[in-house]
């Protein structure tokens, strides 16, 4: 829309002065029939002009992202749009592609890899940089989902809450992991997605999911791909972090809790249960024994009844 429209059309309504406010913003975003609003704030401090910038989606009335920044009163204009082009880099990757907003997500086919034969390298290559809310905003993002700030400082106060009781075949260790696979599932059930643990995991069934540019939570971390698969399945596992773990360091004990999240079928990487059922269980552990998915549903991570051991 051109400016001097939007102007005029929000004058029509009253709006007279700047929209500095989130409820100015969210009328304005409506009166004007806008996806988003991006306002600011801006105040003199000594000698310092202080701003916010303030990222909302007007649909759900939901703030994605707020940047505060600060620049000094003999600022020229070419430093402060240098800095201003910076933040509005820093907005875009927040922002929801038009398909994503009007959820045209159904016309996109599912596209998997043929797990009997997987290739000897894979690496998700378009996740996004680590954010103010560390590895899982990180994995939300690489999905295109955008709970908004609320949401995400919710979920790092999280971690103080305990669902999963003790028992005396799982340790502490494994307790506190579960636990943090709880909170991680079922804040993606609530945005949207799918999310499952594997029982009885195998080294090859996560070379599956990565080939399928799943990322796979595990006890240590994050992994993100792998390379120089071979036929007895040893390869390089590559890290959210940028490391590389090897095959054999990949203990059953680490491998005891595993778990992934990924979009609904008819979504952008959207996949299908009955596939990664099939893709998942096609190699077993080195007990024989075929991996399994249990589904995080309905806010419950109903792990103990699962029988995870």
């Amino acid at each position: 829309m051109e400016r001097g429209t939007a102007e005029r059309n929000l004058a029509g309504q009253g709006f007279k002065d700047r929209i500095d406010t989130r409820e100015q913003a969210l009328e304005a975003g409506r009166i004007l029939e806008a996806d988003i609003v991006v306002f600011s704030t801006l105040r003199k401090s000594y000698d310092k002009f202080l701003y916010t910038l303030a990222f909302l989606e007007v649909k759900r009335d939901v703030i994605q992202r707020t940047l505060k920044g600060d620049f000094r009163v003999s600022s020229s204009p070419a430093e402060i749009g240098r800095e201003m082009k910076e933040q509005a880099e820093t907005l875009f990757k927040y922002v929801p592609l038009p398909s994503e907003l009007d959820n045209f997500g159904a016309i996109i086919s599912e596209k998997t890899v043929d797990y009997e034969n997987l290739p000897p390298s894979s690496e998700i290559e378009d996740m996004p940089r680590v954010g103010r809310y560390g590895f899982m905003e990180q994995i939300m993002t690489y999905y295109r989902t955008f709970p908004g700030e609320n949401e995400l400082d919710m979920l790092q106060q999280q971690q103080f809450i305990m669902r999963l009781q003790t028992r005396e075949d799982l340790d502490q260790e494994l307790t506190s992991t579960l636990n943090k696979f709880y909170i991680y599932g079922d804040f993606a059930i609530r945005h949207g997605l799918q999310a499952y643990l594997i029982k009885d995991c195998s080294s090859r069934a996560i070379n599956v999911l990565l080939a399928n540019k799943i990322p796979v939570f595990y006890t240590d971390g994050i992994l993100t791909g792998y390379e120089g698969l071979s036929p007895d399945g040893f390869c390089m596992y590559k890290t959210i972090e940028g490391q590389y773990v090897e095959t054999l360091d990949l203990t059953h004990r680490k491998r005891m809790a595993v778990m992934f999240i990924v979009p609904k079928p008819g979504k952008r990487n959207g996949i299908s249960r009955s596939y990664l059922e099939r893709a998942v269980g096609y190699y077993r552990d080195e007990w024989s024994k075929v991996p399994k998915l249990v589904e995080v549903k309905d806010s419950m991570f109903d792990i103990i009844a699962s029988g995870l051991e």
